[in-house]
């Protein structure tokens, strides 16, 4: 059976080690010149976005045999609105390393197979559409789902990422939603160690040219005590393709629609979906139904973001006094069976009262 792996990313490296344990030798094609070779250093899983109560370690092991080391656990979250802050510590969640160092998740992946991977090779779909049974498109981007008319967007972005220096203590991870600098985005820090730490801004619905402006606006309001080193500055679309599996092709990871457009997580999710396009192949099965879970997940969090985008910078304040009150902060941070999605009931009902103050005013602004 011939199989390709278009890409080399997360998803296609853990469909790669899943297609290897059913005996099968897929071709991996990757255009960068190495593993890890992209923009993005640190990613996030937090336990408030996993359905299983489990260490994403301990699952993806008992799950799937394959062993992950964080860089380091999440010991404290600081969720930031325009003019209020909560902060709790307790176990949030786990930062992990991408990137080209051999302690990444991209190179902890490749440990686990020994399929080569053929790099400086970019590959265009109609030129290997015949002469391979089965192809997986794990290349992190729509382009190809695009080319097909399958692709849909639910949120597309500017991204800065930046690496910064500063004291950032152990194990922090900070959060804020404002419309000023973000408008329906966010931005958050992850640590790498109490010296250095990732800043990601995403600003949605604005071109490339006026991302220096929410950049600076962000610095201004915030007014962060660290130092800035490189940037880098990538359009962040997040979407799904109208059906994952289209005659022998496979979609899988972020053009697959395995990342939320919530706060854009997802690399376990990203993971699992390679894993499920090897069962598909190798057993038999379909592709689609076996993705239902992980695509109403995402599905889940896209309501949620819906709704968030409703707010404006006083309801956030309001929400984030809400979030705030200790027995709220105990049930949601510190309580392993809460879950995100179950957290919707904020801005519905931020919604809700704004409705019943404003009845009649159908063309109140806020």
């Amino acid at each position: 059976m011939k199989v390709a792996i278009i890409g080399a990313g997360l998803s296609g490296l853990a469909c790669a080690i899943e297609l290897e344990r059913h005996g099968i030798r897929p071709d991996i094609f990757e255009e960068t010149k190495m593993l890890g070779d992209k923009p993005g250093a640190l990613v996030a899983s937090l336990r408030l976005f996993t359905d299983s109560i489990r260490s994403p370690m301990s699952y993806m092991k008992s799950a799937y045999g394959i062993s992950l080391t964080p860089l380091h656990p999440i010991k404290q979250m600081v969720m930031h609105a325009p003019l209020k802050s909560v902060s709790t510590k307790g176990n949030h969640g786990y930062v992990f390393k991408k990137g080209i160092e051999a302690d990444s998740v991209e190179h902890q992946l490749a440990a686990h197979m020994n399929v080569p991977i053929k790099f400086n090779t970019h590959i265009n779909l109609r030129d290997i559409r015949n002469e391979y049974e089965h192809i997986v498109v794990a290349t992190g981007i729509n382009t190809i789902a695009k080319e097909l008319g399958l692709w849909m967007t639910n949120f597309q972005a500017q991204c800065r990422l930046a690496t910064i220096f500063g004291e950032f203590g152990n194990n922090a991870m900070h959060m804020w939603l404002n419309k000023s600098f973000a408008r329906n985005g966010y931005a958050y820090i992850l640590t790498k160690n109490p010296s250095e730490a990732e800043l990601v801004l995403v600003v949605s619905d604005i071109d490339q040219t006026r991302l220096d402006y929410f950049w600076n606006e962000f610095l201004i309001r915030e007014k962060p005590g660290f130092h800035i080193g490189k940037c880098n500055d990538i359009e962040h679309i997040i979407g799904y393709p109208l059906t994952n599996r289209y005659e022998n092709c496979y979609f899988v990871g972020n053009c697959g629609g395995m990342i939320d457009d919530f706060l854009g997580f997802g690399s376990f999710r990203a993971m699992e979906s390679g894993i499920m396009a090897a069962r598909a192949i190798a057993l038999k099965q379909d592709f689609n139904k076996l993705l239902k879970p992980y695509k109403k997940e995402v599905l889940r969090l896209h309501e949620y973001r819906k709704m968030v985008d409703l707010l404006n910078n006083k309801d956030l304040d309001i929400d984030m006094s809400i979030l705030g009150l200790p027995v709220l902060k105990h049930m949601i941070y510190n309580n392993p069976l809460y879950k995100a999605r179950y957290g919707i009931w904020a801005p519905k009902g931020m919604q809700l009262l704004k409705k019943w103050k404003y009845p009649f005013d159908v063309n109140r602004r806020d």
